[in-house]
């Protein structure tokens, strides 16, 4: 009753608000199928809202449909396709209250719960000022929409954490950004952005120049630069190409900044001379066959759609040891603690909680008690495991592809 979870609360109420209608088996993946398809949608009135045909807008979706990020993010249980979404959605809302007033109240309730999903979505707070401007109207009805999730995250964090601006990171969180990151991470950024939106995002780094007099493109350039500046000093940031998932609520402004910028270029030095409809539609059929092929082929290169197989083993492990562990087993865990707390009845210990002295005690009263200890592994945590409690010894008991299971006995005389 007392433990309170790290992670933020839209997408758990999300799921628990569809399982009250459907069940704990059909919530998971219809919120993510839904936050997928609709993330795709919006790419459609987000192009519009840039200026570009619709046909351009089209394009914009297939990009973002393509990637091997998306789908690598919407065929697993994470907040980032669904937070990217809501984003999107509040944006979108804010811009069209400057043709009608009503939108802003939309607004408001969507940027709400795109910051309860993930709090770093407050930074989307810039480019919506920029949409709302200077009408106290507008601003009024984003307030009242986005009020009543503000008191939910507030009350809920007083309640969980001690402290209303308290999150379940933690002051851990703060360790994690670094001006020291910013240099590789940048690196990393020309890398694999290219990969994972085709070149096209390159022309988005000439917005706030060539569109410095529309407000759209100013919308447009702040949504990319608070998302990216902000997790450019974040230590995890750089890992690999799959940690670009914190990016996914600037990757629609980053493509339909970079399709701005192409349909800029295209009506100054296209359209004058390939005028003809008939060249028009096969350069726009050539254009969707390379996006298409460009993504097919990244898809297959880093398995975008295996996480399935990856995540099955908690899973299999934890089948594995209901069979063969004993009963009044403790386990030491920290990867596959929350999997061993929903699943198993097994008492658990977070290695990483505990000293040498604490080790000593854990294993002093197990052995009054004969309850065998054993610890479930991924590789990363092995060293760690054997260095730091090595008081007695341990022996790899079994293995279930890459998880190990080792199992603790007392020193020998």
């Amino acid at each position: 009753a007392r433990m309170a979870p790290t992670y933020p609360i839209g997408l758990p109420l999300a799921l628990a608000a569809l399982a009250a209608v459907t069940s704990w088996q059909l919530a998971p993946p219809l919120v993510m199928l839904a936050s997928a398809l609709a993330a795709v949608a919006l790419m459609l009135p987000l192009g519009r809202a840039a200026g570009p045909p619709r046909g351009w807008s089209i394009f914009g979706a297939l990009l973002f449909a393509a990637s091997p990020l998306t789908t690598f993010m919407s065929v697993q249980l994470m907040s980032d396709i669904p937070a990217t979404a809501v984003a999107t959605a509040a944006v979108l809302c804010a811009w069209h209250s400057r043709t009608r007033r009503s939108w802003a109240l939309v607004a408001g309730v969507a940027f709400a719960i795109s910051v309860l999903i993930r709090p770093s979505n407050l930074l989307l707070l810039a480019p919506v000022a920029i949409c709302l401007g200077t009408d106290s109207r507008r601003w009024l009805l984003f307030g009242a929409g986005g009020l009543p999730g503000a008191v939910v995250q507030l009350a809920y964090s007083a309640r969980a954490y001690g402290n209303p601006l308290a999150s379940g990171y933690g002051g851990e969180i703060n360790t994690k950004f670094t001006l020291g990151i910013i240099p590789p991470t940048l690196v990393h950024y020309a890398q694999w952005l290219p990969v994972l939106l085709t070149p096209v995002v390159f022309f988005a780094l000439v917005l706030p120049w060539w569109g410095r007099r529309q407000r759209f493109t100013w919308v447009l350039t702040t949504w990319i630069v608070v998302i990216f500046g902000f997790y450019v000093s974040y230590f995890h940031t750089h890992e690999t190409w799959w940690y670009l998932r914190f990016l996914l609520p600037a990757f629609p402004p980053f493509i339909a900044g970079g399709l701005w910028t192409l349909h800029q270029l295209w009506i100054r030095h296209g359209a004058p001379r390939l005028t003809r409809p008939l060249v028009t539609r096969r350069l726009a059929l050539a254009a969707g066959v390379v996006a298409l092929t460009h993504g097919a082929l990244w898809h297959y290169h880093l398995n975008a759609a295996s996480i399935g197989y990856g995540e099955s083993i908690y899973p299999d492990t934890l089948a594995w040891a209901r069979t063969h562990l004993p009963g009044d087993a403790i386990i030491l865990t920290h990867q596959t603690s929350g999997a061993l707390q929903y699943y198993t009845d097994y008492t658990l210990i977070r290695w990483d909680s505990l000293n040498a002295e604490r080790f000593a005690r854990v294993t002093a009263a197990a052995i009054n008690a004969h309850r065998p200890i054993f610890a479930i592994l991924f590789p990363h945590e092995i060293k760690p495991v054997r260095e730091t409690h090595a008081v007695g010894q341990w022996t790899q008991f079994a293995a279930v592809r890459h998880m190990t299971i080792w199992q603790w006995s007392p020193a020998r005389p």
